[in-house]
């Protein structure tokens, strides 16, 4: 294994005390000391070529297709394009305006490419200031590698960060599994991984290994691929939402009760938090905090409460759709998503999967 720890004192004490393990580890296979890293030089051989995620990486792609603008600039993004990639990614939306948020919170499957890009350019100015003669095009290929292929790693003796993205470790080898909706028997300790097939597989057959359940825009984002079923696949419908929930007191009901944000929708449906959300606008606050902390139903009406959990999806069905279209015409009309009509493809394929998932939702919803 390739952890934080085996990285040498003489290489971390160069860089800044606050650099994240993701980082540090890009760095050190930047510029580590050729003799220590020769361990590694069969797996490297193994590795996808910078060409490869250049094809397959929203963070990588050209700003015509939504992709940042690097190296690392203060605003990050042409915001011209934003509409493209999908509104989890992106945190854009093709025509819409999204409603007004009052509170900031935690998104882990929302504003990925944001939050993404935000990351590689604090590892750049951390590597930088140590080594300001760093390659960007060798350092963002290695960032993206610990990113693609690291795995859940915390060293014995030391407690969980509070940063998922500080506990990672590289397997080498490991990365060889392609990811599939498995049983996982995946363990580690201080010193390896072990790694057991759950099925009944024979010679010959493909070993995969279940990555998470993520949805599709978090797979695409952050691996570079989509799934063609993917029970774990969801849209969240936030900024639609707060169109309708935009008041302060309605949002402070929200946040205190802990049902602000994160209103997800599944291909079986919406959850829990959409329902309460639902409720919200059109009850009065003083109803809704009954119903939410009691269980009454004074003001509850369960027919209205549909009829605006679907209007609300098929909202997104409709940014689908003018998504679709506004690829549709760049891949006749823009030169440069002209040259990269694969990904053109791929996001196409994306907002097709995007807009069946709310259709087949709508039709489910039952409160």
């Amino acid at each position: 294994m390739l952890t934080a720890d085996d990285i040498p004192t003489s290489f971390t004490e160069k860089l800044p005390e606050d650099i994240a393990v993701q980082a540090l580890l890009a760095g050190y296979l930047t510029h580590g000391d050729p003799e220590q890293l020769s361990k590694y030089d069969l797996w490297r051989k193994s590795w996808p070529s910078r060409q490869d995620f250049e094809g397959s990486m929203p963070i990588l792609w050209p700003t015509a297709l939504g992709g940042p603008q690097w190296p690392a600039s203060e605003d990050g993004r042409n915001s011209e394009h934003l509409s493209l990639l999908p509104p989890s990614i992106s945190g854009s939306w093709p025509s819409l305006k999204p409603g007004p948020k009052a509170r900031k919170y935690s998104t882990d499957y929302q504003n990925i490419l944001a939050e993404q890009s935000q990351r590689l350019r604090k590892a750049w100015t951390d590597i930088t200031s140590a080594y300001p003669e760093t390659n960007w095009e060798d350092f963002s290929y290695h960032w993206l590698i610990v990113n693609t292929r690291s795995f859940y790693w915390v060293g014995e003796g030391q407690e969980a960060p509070e940063d998922p993205n500080d506990a990672m470790g590289l397997v080498p080898f490991a990365d060889y599994f392609n990811h599939a909706d498995v049983a996982r028997d995946v363990k580690f300790d201080e010193h390896e991984y072990v790694f057991r097939a759950t099925k009944d597989y024979e010679k010959g057959d493909e070993v995969f290994m279940n990555y998470g359940s993520h949805p599709n825009d978090t797979l695409l984002a952050e691996y570079g691929f989509v799934l063609d079923v993917n029970e774990a696949d969801s849209i969240y419908l936030d900024d639609i939402v707060f169109q309708d929930i935009h008041s302060p007191g309605q949002q402070e009901e929200l946040w205190l009760n802990q049902y602000y944000g994160n209103y997800q929708v599944t291909p079986h449906g919406p959850c829990y938090r959409t329902e309460i959300a639902a409720c919200l606008s059109y009850m009065t606050e003083e109803d809704w905090r009954n119903h939410v902390l009691e269980g009454q139903s004074q003001g509850l009406d369960e027919p209205r409460s549909e009829a605006t959990i679907k209007r609300w999806i098929l909202t997104y069905a409709a940014e689908a759709e003018a998504g679709i279209s506004a690829i549709q015409k760049a891949m006749e009309v823009d030169p440069t998503v002209q040259e990269h009509r694969s990904k053109a493809e791929l996001l196409l394929k994306r907002w097709n999967q995007i807009k069946n998932l709310c259709e087949h939702a709508a039709e489910t919803v039952s409160i």
